[in-house]
């Protein structure tokens, strides 16, 4: 049988056909995971939301067993390979970051901060500070994704600015609040999502909110 012939040109071209379809089909991926994530994360705008409806006792009643639940399952899976393999498999697993492996789900970290959160600080700042966390990391990171081209410290300069205006916009509508501590809130919001820390986001973006806000005068 005689082999296929082909010129040089043809086969560089078979190869980056193929390397476009698995460049593409990665890229689909990414965002797809990226999209569900934020799915979730949106989703918890519940937890604001339900706050500023009732008071700290009826939230923190549903928020702290949820966080039982959550660490424990994180400190099973770390202990347990093979409920580590059916976590990946069958739950959050297909949706957590490569970081997320070796560390604490966002969700428990989410759950951690929230709870804190609630209880550092007076009702506004709290709220505040969580709808800075939901919303300005959400639109961080779908601007940075989508069209972000300027990197700043592994980020975007386009994710950072959807960030900080949409921060801005949260402390300066939400219903009497200090404008000035607010404006400086969002900025050392922002500073913080920008800075390569190795705390989770979740955890130090609604903490140092809250903490500007508190101490400046909320």
């Amino acid at each position: 049988m005689v082999a296929p012939s082909f010129t040089e040109g043809e086969m560089i071209r078979n190869v980056c056909s193929k390397c476009r379809r698995y460049v593409v089909g990665a890229t689909v991926m990414v965002t797809e995971v990226e999209m569900t994530r934020k799915i979730v994360h949106l989703a918890t705008l519940v937890v604001p939301l339900g706050y500023a409806l009732t008071s700290e006792e009826t939230v923190l009643v549903f928020l702290v067993p949820f966080f039982i639940c959550f660490l424990s399952v994180d400190l099973l899976r770390h202990f347990l390979p093979g409920l580590a393999s059916l976590f990946r498999k069958y739950f959050f697993g297909r949706v957590l970051r490569e970081e997320e492996g070796e560390t604490f789900m966002g969700s428990t970290y989410f759950l951690f901060s929230t709870i804190l959160t609630i209880l550092l600080f007076p009702k506004p700042i709290a709220i505040s500070s969580l709808l800075i966390l939901i919303l300005a990391d959400t639109a961080a990171a779908l601007v940075g994704k989508g069209i972000g081209r300027v990197r700043i410290l592994g980020k975007t300069l386009e994710g950072s600015m959807a960030f900080f205006f949409t921060a801005l916009l949260i402390v300066w509508i939400y219903p009497n609040m200090n404008r000035f501590s607010g404006s400086v809130a969002a900025l050392g919001a922002t500073l913080i999502e920008i800075l390569p820390i190795r705390l989770n986001d979740n955890l130090t973006i609604p903490l140092t909110a809250g903490t500007i806000m508190f101490f400046l005068g909320g």
